[in-house]
């Protein structure tokens, strides 16, 4: 729970540093460092032929941010909370995703909330993650820092399916005003 929390802290401030000025070059750029999280989750299946599926999935986990403070290596924990639609198509081993997500951090004190936008084979997705704003040690975050992920989906029960995965942002980066 408190990895979760710090997650939702390092989200939170890089939301407060792209919601701010609207420009990186006056605000503070914090360095989270290596961030990771697993997540779980729901989905809803539509199924439009020739392999081709789309997932409107719900998933949450805890991100860990991990980065050096003088000598010493800290870890915070956020809960990650994200709304995605995944395009899947079988046929071709391909994906492309796109979601909100909330990092609630601090025990709830601070927010941040960003878009996710990836592209990969079925098995792995690489793209982006922008921090659009936040409240609380978020408030105007803002920046787009590198993000991967992984989501396998698997079919329950009519169109009901279960999500499981992890996230990545191997050197988490956003601005505060």
């Amino acid at each position: 729970m408190r990895s979760f929390s710090c997650l939702i802290g390092v989200i939170g401030m890089l939301l407060v540093i792209g919601y701010g000025s609207g420009s990186v070059a006056y605000g503070k750029t914090v360095e989270a460092g290596e961030s990771s999280s697993s997540w779980n989750g729901t989905g809803e299946f539509l199924e439009l032929g020739n392999g081709e599926q789309v997932v409107n999935a719900f998933v949450k986990g805890v991100m860990i941010s991990r980065h050096k403070d003088g000598g010493k290596m800290t870890v915070h924990s956020s809960k990650l909370t994200c709304l995605a639609r995944v395009n899947l198509n079988r046929n071709k081993d391909s994906q492309a995703i796109e979601g909100l997500c909330m990092i609630v951090a601090h025990e709830g004190k601070d927010v941040a909330y960003g878009r996710l936008k990836c592209t990969g084979n079925s098995k792995e997705c690489m793209g982006d993650f922008t921090f659009t704003g936040g409240s609380g040690g978020f408030t105007g975050m803002s920046g787009t820092t590198p993000f991967e992920t992984s989501i396998d989906f698997e079919l329950q029960e009519g169109k009901k399916g279960q999500a499981i995965g992890y996230a990545v942002w191997p050197n988490l980066t956003y601005t505060l005003p």
